[in-house]
């Protein structure tokens, strides 16, 4: 363990890590509890700062990953006050890559003191909370639902899987945690299946296989971490099929849009086109300065945009990358895409280099950022900034935290 907490005990570095965990572990739940970790984070930064600590100014990003977050965020600060909207419209613009940068260097700055094992704790403990709310929700045991919208709750499935591999594929010297190991997959599989979302589902399946290619687990972890698992999920789905007579119709539903990609190609993508019709428009205005950082539901009202048929007001684009062209231009794409590669490369040289079933939370969080490069073409991880966004910049974090000091035991 390196730089570890335990070694430099004080209430501002304890203030952050609990801060730190806090969120990760309630993000899934609201912006609230979020924002209220990283007060307790601030307040620590606050603290190190006062003290004139050394640990506040050593570096614990990637030298590269830091120049692109720069240049990010003073594009983005550039092109929101050069299309000027208002205070309000450019603090809330402005606040959603600067929560990205934040929660990437917040997981850099605890993981690079004290490792990746008490991460790997919390938020396995988190996922399981909230896949077991999931599922008794599903089945009317409990009233409330964690997630508004199966998109949602697809795309936290999608954040969540390869972690989830990660666990599984292990070998603990705990029967029972190699029994919990496996059905914490089991659990991300059902809330996969059950956001009835085909976009999660195709993405989920690419996770699966990146993993597996990455990874490549023995024999045993085959079988442990994805072989029963699966076997156990297709019992159980076909269970709920049968006690929930419209979750058939609804999986019904998903086949019949994925075998419309030949067919109606608006019908496969839910109307999306529509949606990137009119932004196609926004981002021929405006192709290299963008908008500016401004929620897209007001900008197409600005835009005197009529209520599209089948969708409505539109509050997002559905697509990260057309995303990206509309607030900031081509520049803020290439800027964004070089950021989630450099992070893809950084993991894979951390997996590459790392000894012992570690490896396998690199892998993890490597198919991860390539399973969201190729989710982006349908949804947007800053626009899942309220519930998973956080969740998705600090598996990027463990990535370009510096090698020597991103690696923990498990």
């Amino acid at each position: 363990m390196n730089d570890s907490l335990v070694k430099t005990p004080s209430w501002p570095m304890s203030l952050i890590a609990f801060g730190f965990y806090f969120s990760l572990f309630f993000d899934p739940w609201g912006p609230i509890p979020r924002y209220l970790g990283w007060l307790f984070c601030i307040i620590g930064i606050v603290g190190l700062f006062i003290l004139r600590s050394p640990q506040l100014r050593r570096p614990v990003l990637d030298p590269a990953v830091k120049i692109i977050i720069y240049i990010m965020i003073i594009w983005s600060v550039f092109t929101t006050l050069l299309n000027f909207y208002g205070w309000y419209h450019f603090g809330k613009g402005i606040s959603n890559p600067l929560e990205a940068v934040f929660g990437i260097w917040l997981t850099a700055f605890v993981v690079s003191k004290e490792g990746t094992g008490r991460f790997q704790k919390v938020w396995w403990a988190s996922s399981v909370v909230i896949f077991v709310a999931c599922i008794l929700q599903a089945v009317n045991v409990l009233k409330f639902s964690v997630f508004s919208h199966h998109n949602t709750l697809g795309l936290y499935a999608v954040v969540t899987l390869p972690m989830s591999l990660n666990f599984a594929v292990r070998r603990y010297d705990s029967s029972l945690l190699n029994v919990f190991s496996s059905l914490t997959v089991v659990l991300n599989l059902i809330a996969l299946f059950l956001s009835f979302s085909s976009g999660p589902w195709l993405v989920g399946g690419i996770e699966i296989l990146l993993f597996l290619i990455i990874a490549r687990p023995g024999k045993y972890g085959l079988f442990k971490g994805l072989l029963i698992p699966l076997l156990i999920t297709a019992i159980l789905g076909f269970s709920f099929a049968l006690s929930q007579p419209t979750y058939l119709d609804l999986f019904k539903r998903e086949i019949s849009q994925l075998i419309s990609f030949s067919g109606d190609f608006s019908k496969f993508t839910t109307n999306r086109t529509r949606i990137w019709e009119k932004t196609a428009y926004l981002i021929s205005q405006k192709p290299i300065t963008g908008w500016g950082w401004i929620r897209y539901k007001t900008l197409f009202l600005k835009s005197n945009f009529e209520a599209i048929p089948g969708v409505g007001i539109p509050v997002e684009p559905h697509n990260m990358y057309i995303q990206l062209l509309t607030y900031g231009g081509f520049p803020l794409l290439i800027i964004v895409v070089g950021l989630m590669l450099r992070g893809a490369w950084l993991a894979w040289r951390k997996f590459k280099s790392c000894k012992g079933e570690n490896k396998y939370l690199y892998a993890a969080v490597l198919a991860t950022i390539l399973a969201i490069l190729v989710y982006s073409m349908g949804g947007s991880i800053f626009a899942a900034r309220q519930k998973i966004g956080f969740l998705f910049w600090a598996l990027y974090g463990i990535a370009v935290a510096l090698p020597e000091r991103g690696k923990g035991k498990a």
